[in-house]
């Protein structure tokens, strides 16, 4: 019932509606016990949704459906100090809860929604407490950040900006900074709280993932349970390869493969490699697969089924692996030796021959998937992480350009194969190809003047020269510069929103001990001072920061004389007189100005004065056209 104060519902339109549906009612049935049965029950709803309707109407609600900024600030001036917070969180009839802040941002009042925001996270202080709306905010919204992210992003930064207080004065360059955001970190329950992993899904999200209050959220959790938690989880994947690079690139290597030693070196380390790190691969991802199809997170590629987690870079370069681990396994040479050398263990025999080149492939590619799999050890320096990013972007362009390239090399080759000459280079399309390629990357060792005798091979050679090098080379180079100045903007925020992402992931998997020790770390209930001596509020972390990063002129902090009881009202604020004179002078403009520009002679015209094809005589009255409004705009002035 409660929703219809936030329609706007007028109640005398109960009456007629409630006839309306008994007259309808009654002539769809001749039962005069049915008629009085829907009558009785209709009429009490009706009865029920006027009482709901006048008792919520508050004039807080009002100024939600009328989407105004200085009528809120009236109604909400009149509340007790100690309930003002309520009166915006807060209406209730009967067993019936409806918020003015939830209302107005699922109606789109953002206007409204954003002063209610903005008085909320005012603090304002008289001389025994401070008041400050932030708790009550998050308890009674404890999804406020999923609920903006959602609906009305264009918030979020009024959210975040009212989280933070700094201090006017400065010591040593130093400004001192209290951050309240014990809500975004630990929710009610004393849970990992939801804002981080809401702003994750952002639209925009690199931009306002780097405010400096999610920046210190991230930075809390990554440091206090993550990093640790991130560290043991690579430490496993870290030892693998280093046995994999000791068991296949160093011994194998050294020289030292007659002494037997070194042999069963190789051995048992190729043994752990298929013992634990393929193992492991291969069970973790046959679990993963099998979680997939029965959550149904799959995707087709070319009509089969695979699952959603193989389109990242890192589950997909994993899986590979695990499968190159397997096909080296069933290659190992020390295995196809067995039984059929007396050095065993050793790789070197006649049975192994036919294995031993697809082995060598396999262990190389594996080798590459190793190391690549270790970039997402970048999110530990963000600027580091912010270049991977950037070098991943970039990476689409260089595809196309190779595309390019393959298009004219099979292209001139082609057409130079059609030509009659002695050149071996240019004897087939593949050779051709070949030799274009060391052309342009300049590998190439001929000389040029060996081809006078042969004009259009050297003309042909030249066009191809201008193509890729002049201007495919150099397009390139633009188009890089372009994405890199396109992506560079935005890099911080990118590398940040990777690291948000990789925290909330790992904070599922944390256990509850080590996430309360974390957050008794936090202190959150111990009160933060706003200046030296001034005990303020808790429930927030207390840095210091360059004073001329965030210049303040003013302080935050409204502070009231007077009396201090909670049912008093807050004093009249001079800047909201001030903004309903500016709101008066502009209602007075937009008066004067329909005024002044009237309808034309002989058109139809709307309520108000402006034509129906929605324009008006105000470029006739600025051209000096045909108007009668000369001494109408004196009027209208005066």
């Amino acid at each position: 019932g409660l929703r219809h104060v936030g329609y706007g519902v007028p109640t005398e339109h109960m009456g007629p509606f409630v006839t309306a549906c008994v007259e309808t009612f009654a002539s769809a049935t001749d039962s005069e016990k049915a008629q009085e049965a829907f009558r009785w029950s209709i009429g009490l709803i009706s009865t029920i949704l006027v009482r709901t309707i006048v008792e919520g109407s508050t004039i807080v609600m009002k100024a939600v459906n009328a989407n105004s900024e200085s009528m809120l600030k009236k109604a909400i001036s009149t509340a007790p100090r100690a309930e003002r917070a309520d009166w915006m969180l807060n209406i209730q009839v009967g067993t019936q809860k409806i918020s003015p802040l939830s209302w107005a941002i699922e109606s789109g009042s953002l206007r409204a929604a954003s002063a209610i925001l903005k008085d909320l996270l005012t603090i304002r202080a008289d001389r025994e407490r401070y008041y400050y709306g932030v708790d009550k905010l998050f308890s009674r919204h404890e999804d406020i950040v999923g609920r903006l992210v959602e609906e009305a992003p264009t918030l979020l930064p009024v959210l975040f900006e009212g989280l933070v207080w700094r201090s006017r004065t400065t010591q040593e360059g130093l400004r001192r900074v209290n951050y309240y955001v014990q809500h975004l970190i630990v929710d009610s329950k004393g849970l990992v709280a939801e804002g981080l992993g809401s702003m994750t899904k952002a639209p925009k999200a690199q931009t306002i993932i780097s405010h400096p209050v999610i920046v210190l959220v991230s930075d809390s959790f990554w440091s206090g349970v993550v990093r640790r938690q991130f560290i043991l989880s690579k430490l496993g994947f870290l030892l693998s390869l280093f046995v994999f690079m000791l068991s296949q690139a160093i011994l194998p290597k050294t020289g030292a493969q007659e002494h037997i030693e070194v042999r069963i070196a190789i051995f048992g380390g190729r043994m752990i490699t298929y013992g634990f790190s393929m193992m492991r691969m291969l069970i973790s991802h046959a679990r993963r697969w099998a979680a997939g199809y029965r959550d149904g997170k799959t995707f087709r590629f070319l009509r089969v089924p695979l699952p959603s987690y193989l389109r990242d870079f890192y589950g997909f370069a994993g899986f590979v692996l695990a499968l190159l681990l397997a096909a080296m396994c069933a290659h190992e040479p020390m295995f196809w030796c067995a039984g059929s050398s007396d050095t065993w263990p050793t790789e070197v025999c006649k049975a192994a021959e036919d294995v031993e080149d697809r082995y060598l492939i396999l262990s190389m590619s594996a080798m590459m998937l190793h190391w690549l799999l270790l970039i997402d050890m970048a999110v530990f320096a963000t600027k580091l992480s912010a270049f991977v990013l950037v070098v991943k972007h970039v990476l689409s362009e260089v595809g196309r350009f190779c595309i390019a390239m393959l298009f004219l090399l099979v292209a001139f080759g082609s057409a130079i194969t059609c030509l009659r000459h002695d050149r071996r280079e240019f004897r087939d399309v593949l050779s051709a190809a070949n030799c274009l390629f060391s052309i342009t990357v300049g590998l190439y060792e001929g000389d040029f003047r060996e081809y006078i005798d042969t004009p259009y091979l050297l003309a042909s050679i030249f066009m191809f020269v201008t193509v890729s090098v002049i201007v495919l080379i150099n397009l390139l180079i633009a188009q890089l510069n372009c994405s890199y100045e396109y992506v560079y903007a935005d890099m911080v925020g990118f590398a940040r929103l990777t690291r948000a992402t990789l925290i909330v992931n790992s904070l599922k998997a944390c256990p509850y001990e080590r996430w309360s020790r974390f957050v008794q770390t936090l202190r959150f209930d111990q009160k933060l001072e706003f200046d030296e001596g001034d005990v303020g509020l808790a429930g927030g972390i207390q840095l210091k920061e360059p004073a001329s990063l965030n210049p303040v002129l003013t302080d935050r902090i409204i502070r009231y004389g007077g009396a201090c009881s909670g049912d008093m009202q807050w004093p009249a604020d001079a800047s909201q007189d001030e903004d309903e004179r500016f709101e008066k002078v502009e209602q007075m403009m937009k008066s004067a100005l329909k005024k002044l520009i009237g309808p034309r002679p002989g058109r139809r015209s709307s309520a108000n004065g402006v034509g129906l094809d929605g324009s008006g005589d105000r470029q006739e009255m600025l051209s000096g056209g045909p108007t009668d409004s000369g001494g109408d705009e004196s009027e209208a002035l005066e």
